[in-house]
This record gives structure tokens, sequence and C-alpha cells, in this order.
């Protein structure tokens, strides 16, 4: 395993993503910690 990659498992770090489904755009905040998510956060994006 690579040192930095676990390094960042000890920190409840921030992501995000955009994405579409069934022709809507969405945009998703998530924090995850030890390969579990929490804090999210999902925005449907208006046109």
């Amino acid at each position: 395993m690579e040192f930095k990659w676990l390094v960042k498992q000890l920190l409840p770090l921030s992501y995000w993503t955009k994405y579409g489904k069934n022709g809507k755009c969405y945009f998703v905040i998530w924090r995850m910690w030890f390969g579990k998510s929490f804090d999210i956060e999902e925005f449907e994006i208006k046109k």
C-alpha cells in the first residue's frame, strides 16, 4: 500500500463530483473517513 493513501485515510477529507441521472444533473459533496462516507449533500443543478 502506498503511504500517501494510508495518511489520507486518517483524515476526514472532502470530495465532490457531478453526475447525470434520468436527464437531471446533480452536484454532490461528501466527506470520507476510513473508507466510510458521511455528511453527504446532494444538489440538483437547474438549467
